[in-house]
């Protein structure tokens, strides 16, 4: 599917197999964040409440905030390179999005179809982009996704039980 057709379809965020990192794990919660962003848009789309709107914003940074952390997790076991690029890119990502909710809450802003497109933008881009490296270097390294995989899907539950259910908002 072309990024030009991409507009055309039903939904703001179209996951394709192109994103696939081929990591279950990591790949189930990128599709997890395009779902947010997908219901991030339909609520601004229907002009929902601002407390609608404030807990997807709230949601979506909380789950991108467990998903850095399980993913830098990884890259830390298997010795990545550029841990410390990555990280940096992912903490201005939370920066941004922590300061979207504060404009949200306090100043009573719209959610920007231009922020949306900003966020899916990012999101497409790092996937394609930084983590696609970091997982072809994993690869190419010899790393085992398989015993990973397990500790992983624990972790998270683990990890989103301390954060708060944020799919309560759904």
């Amino acid at each position: 599917m072309s990024e030009a057709n991409e507009s055309s379809d039903e939904v703001f965020f179209k996951w394709i197999p192109d994103y696939s990192l081929n990591i279950k794990t990591i790949d189930n919660q990128h599709k997890e964040l395009v779902n947010i962003l997908n219901r991030l848009f339909i609520a601004a789309s229907m002009r929902e409440g601002k407390e609608v709107i404030g807990g997807m914003l709230e949601a979506l940074t909380s789950y991108t905030k467990t998903h850095f952390s399980l993913e830098e997790r990884l890259m830390e076991q298997a010795n990545y390179a550029d841990l410390d690029a990555h990280k940096e890119e992912h903490r201005k990502l939370i920066e941004q999005l922590e300061q979207l909710c504060k404009q949200h809450q306090l100043e009573e802003k719209p959610i920007y179809f231009e922020m949306l497109r900003f966020l899916k933008t990012w999101l497409k881009d790092h996937i394609r982009g930084v983590d696609a490296k970091y997982s072809l270097a994993l690869q190419k390294a010899g790393f085992s996704f398989a015993t990973w995989e397990l500790e992983a899907t624990a972790e998270f539950a683990a990890m989103v039980e301390k954060t708060g259910r944020w799919w309560r908002i759904w």
